[in-house]
């Protein structure tokens, strides 16, 4: 007798895989459309999801969508049509709304956003971590513990993306202080404009949206004569191993990117199953303090 396959996950429900039934009579394909698929984000989530579907006899097909709507973006979306994937798990991407494509498969399949979402299509249900949060938990830190009075938080995605608003939201509230915002066009350009805007504002307090950027931010800090975190404390998101290495180590927040792959994966089967799910799930995420805000100790 074959045995089902029972998955639970709080707040969301059981899931039963019938593993036996599933393989004799169909075998689903799913699409998994996310950026930078070989780094450990995108490889931490890739695992998990494909993991979680193989065990509803589901198999992905992935592909890497970079960061704003192109042509190269509808190609690789064309492709995962012609492959007649049954559903669609993604990391929208800077204009998604001009994508002909992906209007095509809200028409036919099953959607699950992952990591983040993007203004003009809240009706898709995502699987993020709680971004605010996490924000929060830096701005409160920064206020109560060095009593920073100044702080810019830098990207170079815009507050459309529901990761980059929801981070500087919860981070304002948390700093309860004055918070600046600089938006860049491309990580590269931070070389240039950074000096230039620390010239003009004096900020006691740097929040990059994320550890590459944080990374870059420090290069160019430290090249132009300032010292981390005496003259500027600097804090980030993500937590990747990088930030362990740095220089001051990095204080971050990190996101349990296996978790959010792995609902993301259980979101998708109930939709195909046509169960219903919540509208969207924040995977926790856990400050990590070290160097570069101010502490003495590190993790």
């Amino acid at each position: 007798m074959n045995e089902g396959l029972l998955v639970r996950i709080p707040g969301i429900g059981t899931f039963v895989s019938e593993v036996s039934k599933l393989s004799k009579d169909t075998i689903n394909y799913v699409g998994v459309a996310i950026g930078n698929v070989s780094d450990v984000r995108g490889q931490a989530m890739v695992s998990e999801i494909t993991k979680t579907l193989r065990n509803f006899s589901a198999y992905v097909i992935f592909t890497d969508v970079g960061r704003e709507f192109s042509e190269e973006l509808e190609r690789k979306l064309s492709y995962l049509m012609e492959e007649g994937i049954s559903g669609l798990i993604m990391s929208p991407v800077s204009g998604l709304e001009k994508s002909i494509i992906f209007k095509k498969f809200l028409e036919k399949i099953p959607v699950v956003f992952i990591d983040r979402t993007i203004s003009g299509f809240e009706n898709i249900p995502v699987v993020e971590s709680n971004n605010y949060h996490g924000g929060y938990l830096l701005g409160e830190h920064l206020r109560e513990v060095h009593n920073a009075e100044k702080a810019l938080f830098i990207t170079e995605e815009n507050t459309s993306m529901s990761s980059v608003r929801e981070r500087y939201e919860g981070f304002k509230k948390g700093f309860r202080r004055h918070v600046d915002i600089l938006e860049l066009n491309r990580v590269e350009d931070l070389k240039e404009i950074l000096p230039k805007v620390l010239e003009t504002e004096r900020y006691d307090s740097l929040f990059f949206c994320h550890d590459l950027l944080t990374l870059s931010g420090m290069f160019t800090l430290l090249r132009n004569g300032y010292r981390i975190p005496e003259d500027i404390k600097v804090v980030s998101f993500d937590d990747r191993i990088v930030t362990k290495y740095a220089f001051p180590k990095i204080t971050t927040v990190r996101q349990n990117f296996e978790e959010m792959g792995k609902v993301a994966a259980l979101f998708l089967i109930k939709l195909l199953r046509r169960e219903k799910i919540p509208k969207s799930e924040h995977i926790p995420v856990e400050l990590i303090i070290r160097e570069s805000c101010g502490c003495s100790f590190s993790t």
